[in-house]
């Protein structure tokens, strides 16, 4: 039960072939003040089981003001950079999960499409319908919406059959070492060209 709070760092996101800076993906960090920093693979899996991921991403939203604000300024500079954020499928069985991150975008002044959900099927869903109608709600409020670490866990064609979603992020397994793994290439292209043909954004971690 000891109090801990959580620190935000960021990654970039470059266009492959321009080299253009188009985003960035808010990572969350739990500073425990025992053990350091514990990074997500830690304890996203806890938060899940004993139903703590929504209060977490919540957390996560609520203190991305500040990186949401400095793409406010970005934009009004000229510079319109995407913010992903990555979200459990957990968080999508409240169907007034939407109207909150349309509220979060609101107070900090950046426009819908700005903002990126990644989701992340770490789990079995036990209400796959409301799920899906939230992820509509949220592409209807013009949020974008990714499908995380494909090719992992849960994640699967149905995915993208299903879900409304205009990314496709693929997992570093599949990326690293792919130019040398006959392998990985084998999974890697296809995966980019049937996200191509379904008219998907492709992002390699």
């Amino acid at each position: 039960h000891c109090v801990v709070w959580s620190d935000y760092d960021s990654q970039p996101q470059v266009e492959l072939a321009t080299g253009h800076f188009m985003g960035v993906e808010t990572l969350v960090r739990w500073n425990h003040p025992k053990h350091g920093i514990v990074y997500p693979d830690a304890f996203i899996g806890l938060a899940e089981e004993h139903g703590l991921i929504d209060s977490l991403t919540r957390v996560v939203l609520s203190g991305m003001r500040g990186a949401l604000a400095q793409a406010r300024q970005w934009r009004d500079a000229g510079l319109v950079l995407q913010v992903a954020v990555n979200v459990s499928m957990e968080n999508l069985t409240d169907v007034a999960f939407p109207e909150y991150v349309e509220r979060e975008l609101a107070a900090a002044g950046v426009p819908p499409s700005q903002l990126v959900l990644e989701v992340t099927e770490s789990r079995m869903m036990n209400d796959p319908l409301t799920a899906l109608d939230v992820l509509t709600r949220l592409r209807l409020k013009r949020v974008g919406v990714s499908i995380d670490d494909f090719g992992t866990g849960h994640s699967s064609l149905t995915q993208l059959h299903e879900m409304p979603c205009e990314e496709l992020k693929m997992d570093r397994s599949f990326v690293h070492g792919a130019w040398r793994t006959e392998a990985l290439r084998a999974i890697l292209l296809p995966s980019l060209e049937m996200a191509r043909q379904l008219g998907m954004r492709t992002v390699a971690e």
